[in-house]
């Protein structure tokens, strides 16, 4: 089907994130295949598998989530439990403390997850242009990587602070790309498209107040990112927002499924509106002969 070039925006949002998965393929079923795709954090995983793998959607949808860090939960029930999380909680203090973050030992598995996914292979080997975002954590500047080994670039984007271990690069030092700009709509625009769409995987603030010190934290970041995150979807062209039936927190892997599906729906149910906006613009002769 003949439209109107776009690039896509695939910004952050932890598990939530698996939601362009799902968009990516209904957008594909429709019809609709981007020039550009443009990746933060577990958008640029999306991304950079989206362009280098061919059976990316079958890779995405079974990736192996088993290394990734999990919170304490300090609302469970029973003494065993609690003091499961206490322990936890104080060798997570530890390790922020005195190293790098709670997931500094999953990084060597998390590089194999995504050179599985990338196939090794380095961006400018997509078959869309391709471009991922990071943070220079010495400068607080962007840092757009089109280029090179796309584990490096996608892990660089998904170095969530505390969490992950820097990467060094050069002169700068890399952290996750949604502290700098949550969704880069800007580059997209710059790379040439007709149309720049992008896909919010936030979710509406729990009515539920929090419960401690963490809750408020992490809350916080999540108000931080989603007021940041509005000022740049008023740039794009279309805002593609997946809505979930649970609250579906940073590392919630198990409800892959349930996002991957969330995504599909917000496409479709955005169809009338990608039609006009992707329509192709009549020739001169088809104007003449309409008339």
């Amino acid at each position: 089907m003949q439209h109107k070039s776009f690039g896509l925006v695939l910004a952050g949002g932890g598990a939530r994130g698996m939601a362009h998965v799902g968009a990516l393929r209904a957008l594909n079923h429709l019809g609709y295949y981007p020039r550009v795709v443009a990746g933060v954090s577990i958008g640029a995983l999306v991304a950079a598998t989206y362009s280098l793998n061919p059976n990316w959607y079958q890779d995405l949808r079974e990736m192996d989530v088993s290394g990734f860090p999990r919170l304490p939960a300090f609302k469970t029930h029973g003494l065993k439990e609690k003091l499961k999380s206490f322990v936890l909680a104080g060798r997570d203090l530890k390790s922020l403390t005195f190293g790098w973050g709670i997931g500094a030992h999953t990084v060597d598995w998390g590089r194999s997850v995504i050179e599985d996914l990338t196939l090794g292979k380095d961006l400018q080997q997509g078959r869309v242009k391709t471009l991922i975002t990071a943070t220079d954590i010495l400068s607080g500047e962007r840092i757009i990587k089109t280029k090179g080994h796309a584990v490096d670039a996608v892990y660089a984007s998904s170095a969530i602070a505390g969490i992950l271990p820097p990467f060094e690069d050069g002169k700068h030092l890399l952290v996750d790309g949604g502290y700098s700009d949550s969704s880069p709509v800007d580059i997209v625009r710059n790379a040439g498209v007709d149309h720049v769409i992008t896909l919010d995987p936030g979710q509406r603030i729990s009515d539920h107040p929090p419960q401690n010190g963490l809750d408020v934290f992490l809350r916080s970041i999540e108000i931080t990112h989603k007021a940041f995150s509005r000022s740049r979807y008023e740039h794009a062209d279309l805002v593609l927002t997946p809505h979930y039936d649970a609250q579906i927190g940073l590392f919630d892997f198990q409800h892959t499924g349930r996002c991957i599906a969330a995504g599909a729906k917000a496409v479709k149910s955005a169809a009338p509106q990608l039609r006009e906006l992707l329509a192709p613009a009549q020739s001169d002769a088809e104007m003449l002969s309409a008339e």
